[in-house]
């Protein structure tokens, strides 16, 4: 049996940019949710989302994908114009073709219906489409007839076979095939065109634009048949970014940056339905896809929204993050995170559900947080301090700041004492106040207060040094002086206060035996570059690092010269910034990839 096993991922959000579409795909079963995040291809579970995997392979940043008409394979293209086919029904995602898309991102992909050709559409210096057998790379046809660069395209499902590309330069370019050729254009509209989807029956195709039109064509001649407008004249009060037919193309839906998602009938083309997804800028609508029973439109946050059309109300969001996961805390069952842009999170660790801190919540890069009590406390790049109660998790209440610029803090919930760790500085609060603060001769870096509460650690930043102070009321006293072989990022006591261990700048792992006057406990553990957390389980028996090479070292304490465990490629898109346990035999994980990931330690 193998000594560990990944247990879940919860998955980022869809990173997105304000103006620009979205594009949300799902396999041909309506199963599954397709989107690209950051460094990973995401793939998850439309029922159950938190039953979901990750690919990762990619050299450059994923910016579309679409599965096959046959469901076996997933094609995906990155901001390089690179171009992977992978397999989706085997754990390690065999890789069936690569090859050289276009000179620039690709915005768009689609399969021909015989899962024999892709079409893509996107950026590059001359070609801006590309056409070609997936398994040889060899050239169909050719898509010309755009100056700028191409939004979207799209495929009819059945034959004879069109497509039909929509660009930047307000046209649309209608194509016949096999081999594809340039049959016309279309101007009819006054802005970037968005977004273009043919009808599952192919008897039509829709476009939208940033100019608030949809507007109907045949899907045999591309000739103008019709325009989706409500009682304004237009589709929307703002640009429409994306749309997507039901299965049987008898209507569909339309997502806008006005925030609303709206139902057509395609034979009437009559608004059936408006639903406001909410007011504030975060809640543009950016993609949307009609997939079987469930309706999904993502926000401008991110957020990927659950539509019930009969209702015209949001049943479910799934929430997260889209940037670097900086910080994390767990308890019982709760994972707490935080990432560069300040947005702090709930993830319950068992369903995978989100849940956002409101209120006066951080507006810059959260640098560090603990958990004291029932209280989070948090403390972000402007160097401001927010206390929050995880029984309500709106923020703000009880706020305060640090002088200078601050690395890491600890806290020992017993006495309400929080010592934090700034610039040449060390400064201590008791109940939300400031008692104490002590210049040093070193710059700090992590620092640590013990379980009993009277002894605090502090690790040198450019020394390889470690300090000692006795905590004697509201004020601490330097007593001993560590030299180390590596400087110390986070530091750590074991809860039982027997042992104290810390991630380092090198490939060592410092463990100190504190009953024995801190004296080293020689172990036979070491990582491959530096790291960045480290973390004891529960019952202080094992001790995890982890850091810039992607893997988590996990060490048995009782058993040091026992070789350690070693989670490879356990965030294979990124540094790891934070590892907590959940219980004896979880460990949590977070870092730049924007997951959360869980991993079972079987001994």
């Amino acid at each position: 049996m193998d000594k560990y096993s990944l247990k879940s991922i919860f998955a980022p959000l869809p990173v997105t940019t304000r103006g620009q579409n979205f594009h949300l795909q799902c396999d041909p079963k309506n199963e599954k949710l397709l989107y690209c995040s950051g460094p990973a291809v995401v793939v998850r579970d439309i029922a159950n989302p938190s039953v979901c995997y990750t690919y990762n392979e990619h050299p450059g940043i994923p910016t579309a994908a679409c599965f096959a008409p046959s469901g076996f394979y997933i094609c995906s293209g990155d901001n390089h114009g690179k171009v992977r086919v992978w397999d989706t029904t085997q754990e390690t995602h065999i890789i069936k073709y690569e090859g050289h898309g276009l000179s620039g991102p690709i915005k768009d992909i689609c399969w021909s219906p015989d899962s024999k050709r892709i079409l893509l559409g996107g950026a590059g210096r001359q070609a801006r489409t590309h056409c070609f057998l997936w398994d040889s790379g060899s050239s169909c046809g050719k898509l010309h007839g755009h100056s700028k660069d191409v939004n979207s395209i799209a495929h009819s499902p059945a034959r004879p076979f069109r497509a039909v590309t929509v660009s930047e330069d307000y046209q649309i370019g209608f194509h016949t095939g096999v081999p594809y050729k340039f049959e016309k254009v279309i101007t009819l509209h006054k802005n970037f065109v968005n977004s273009v989807r043919y009808n599952p029956t192919g008897a039509n195709f829709c476009t939208v634009s940033s100019d608030k039109r949809a507007l109907l064509f045949d899907g045999k001649t591309a000739e103008h048949i019709g325009e989706f407008k409500d009682e304004s004249g237009v589709a929307h009060k703002g640009g429409v970014m994306a749309l997507s037919y039901n299965s049987t193309g008898t209507q569909l839906i339309t997502a806008s940056a006005d925030k609303t998602v709206k139902l057509w009938d395609c034979e009437t083309q009559a608004c059936i339905s408006t639903l406001e997804v909410g007011q504030d800028l975060n809640d543009q609508q950016l993609g949307c896809i009609w997939a079987g029973a469930f309706a999904l439109s993502v926000s401008y946050s991110g957020d990927i929204n659950y539509i019930d059309l009969n209702s015209n109300a949001i049943t479910k969001v799934l929430r997260g993050h889209q940037k670097s996961i900086e910080t994390m805390e767990v308890k019982s069952g709760k994972v707490y995170t935080s990432s560069f842009e300040g947005r702090s999170s709930i993830y319950d660790a068992e369903s995978g559900d989100v849940n956002y801190f409101t209120g006066a919540i951080h507006k810059s890069k959260v640098l560090d947080t603990k958990i004291s009590g029932d209280t989070i406390i948090s403390v972000d790049n402007s160097n401001k301090i927010l206390r929050t109660p995880l029984s309500s998790c709106e923020m703000g209440e009880s706020s305060s700041s640090v002088p200078s610029n601050v690395k890491y803090f600890d806290v020992h919930s017993g006495s309400d004492t929080e010592i934090y760790s700034c610039d040449n500085t060390l400064v201590m609060f008791k109940d939300g106040n400031q008692v104490f603060s002590q210049e040093l001769k070193y710059d700090p870096n992590g620092c640590a207060i013990s379980p009993c509460g009277t002894v605090l650690a502090v690790g040198a930043k450019e020394a390889p040094k470690l300090y000692l102070y006795d905590i004697e009321g509201s004020s601490f006293v330097q007593r001993q002086e560590i030299a180390l072989t590596a400087a110390t990022t986070e530091i750590k006591f074991s809860p039982d206060g027997k042992l104290l261990g810390a991630a380092t700048v090198g490939r060592t792992v410092l463990l100190l035996d504190v009953e024995k006057s801190y004296k080293p406990v020689q172990h036979c553990w070491s990582t491959q570059s530096k790291t960045m957390s480290c973390s004891f389980s529960p019952d202080s028996r094992f001790m995890c690092v982890a850091g810039v090479d992607t893997n988590i070292v996990v060490g048995d304490c009782s058993q040091p010269m026992e070789p350690a465990i070693k989670i490879i490629r356990a965030h294979p898109l990124g540094t790891i910034n934070r590892v907590r346990w959940l219980d004896e035999k979880t460990i949590a994980s977070s870092g730049s990839d924007m997951q959360v990931r869980q991993h079972t330690i079987n001994v």
